[in-house]
């Protein structure tokens, strides 16, 4: 092994009687020769490197694959956004040409009820999406792109406000549970929430002089049920689907959702479609809707009857654009203002009973499972007999550890109760006569 000389000075050095260590070369000054050697510590710190080098790879997979799955989900859901924006588009585009009083006001306006659901659903991180459909379908309709940021703002609020309000006082995604927040649900965010759009998308276009402030309050109106329907009446379907997407029927429910399908369509038809004869129109024709919705409600379930209104309505609005059907008025405006009142009415009916049902169908499944846990519990009192052992002469129970571990184990299994261990009084008394003695002379009530 070599090694490097160098001279250093020290104060008041002596020299080293050690050999190989140090050399004494002139006053005060010291040649050190400092020897590399191979210790065990080199040595480890080598099998550490190569340790190290060995299980990089590995790691460094890892984290390719953790790299590719947070990209994989930052694509998957820009993909989703951009669907529900192109959905967005397109269904409001599909409203606007039933367009009458404005070209950027309808009475059949279902992207409300997709964006609330969204919201609902996917959470208020969509909201660009919204923003952007919105945007997309004004901008290429009328007006400037003023007026179009300023509605497309306004739907985008409605569906926020909508959302949080339904969160906060109706049970969020599963506000359909229970009736009381079906009414909940249609009055924050088929009634109150549904004005900001109006409010905003009105006073964009008049304030840019593509609409007059004397049609204001007509606009507005027209506007505002649009978007109510909308809520009320898609918004429900699309949060039902997308809580249970499974169909699951035995085979005669399948033959009887066959029938119902059937009977829908001739009730749509004989209501709206104009299959009846010309005098029986005069005829309250339209309460014959509500037999079917309630069928379903009964029958097969929430999803399949807001379904059915869905299905139902649409029925309804091809009939009425043909000039057929009960709603028909002298303006076609007036005609599908009347129609999405009504089918708005029904379809929160139809929810409200659906609602009913299915409280009183979890009812009767809770009621089912007390029973059945009563019963279990009539029968494991029977096997009570001889679990503890009292003597016949003293009335006491015999004290055998087994028995009480018995006992313990039962009650555990059985009911939420335990066994809280401890120490009686005479069992301090012989165990810790110190003690007894003691705790008797301050507090001589615990012993009687």
């Amino acid at each position: 092994m070599g090694g490097k000389s160098f001279p250093i000075q020290v104060l008041g050095a002596r020299s080293s009687s050690e050999p190989g260590t140090s050399t004494a070369t002139s006053a005060g000054t010291f040649d050190v020769r400092i020897y590399r050697a191979r210790i065990p510590i080199a040595a480890a710190a080598r099998e550490e490197r190569l340790h190290l080098t060995t299980t990089s790879p590995p790691m460094r997979g890892t984290e390719r694959q953790s790299a590719k799955r947070m990209w994989a989900r930052l694509l998957g859901g820009l993909v989703a956004l951009a669907i529900l924006a192109i959905a967005y588009s397109i269904a409001g585009k599909l409203g606007l040409r039933l367009a009458v009083v404005h070209a950027n006001a309808t009475a059949v306006w279902p992207p409300t009820g997709l964006a609330l659901a969204a919201l609902l659903v996917r959470g208020y991180r969509v909201w660009p999406s919204i923003l952007l459909g919105a945007l997309l379908v004004n901008v290429t309709t009328a007006g400037s792109v003023g007026t179009s940021i300023g509605i497309a703002v306004g739907n985008t609020l409605e569906a926020l406000l909508g959302a949080f309000l339904v969160r906060r006082f109706a049970n969020g995604p599963r506000t359909l549970d229970r009736a009381q927040d079906v009414f909940k649900f249609a009055l924050l965010a088929g009634v109150v929430s549904t004005t900001v759009s109006a409010t905003f998308g009105v006073t964009s276009l008049a304030l840019g002089g593509f609409a007059s402030w004397s049609n204001y309050a007509s606009i507005w109106l027209t506007w505002w049920l649009g978007d109510a329907a909308g809520a009320l009446i898609v918004a429900p379907l699309l949060l039902l689907w997308s809580a249970n997407r499974r169909i699951r029927w035995p085979r005669g429910r399948a033959l009887e959702a066959l029938f119902f399908v059937l009977c829908l369509v001739v009730v749509g038809q004989a209501v709206f479609g104009g299959w009846l004869p010309t005098d029986v129109h005069n005829h309250p024709l339209e309460f014959l809707c509500i037999p079917p919705l309630v069928w379903a409600a009964f029958r097969f379930g929430q999803r399949e009857a807001a379904t059915a209104s869905v299905a139902l309505s649409a029925l309804a609005l091809w009939g009425t654009l043909r000039g057929s059907g009960p709603f028909v008025r002298d303006t076609q405006n007036e005609s599908l203002l009347l129609l999405q009142a009504f089918m708005a009415t029904v379809a929160v009916t139809t929810m409200a009973i659906c609602a009913v049902v299915a409280e009183r169908r979890r009812a009767e499944t809770q009621r089912e499972a007390v029973i059945g846990e009563l019963k279990d519990a009539a029968d494991n009192i029977k096997t009570l007999r001889g679990l503890l052992r009292i003597c016949s002469c003293c009335n006491k129970i015999c004290n055998e550890a087994d028995a009480w571990v018995r006992l313990e184990t039962y009650i555990e299994q059985h009911s939420e109760a335990a066994f809280s261990h401890g120490l009686c009084p005479e069992c301090v008394k012989q165990q810790y006569a110190n003690l007894h003695a003691g705790l008797a002379a301050r507090r001589p009530e615990l012993f009687g």
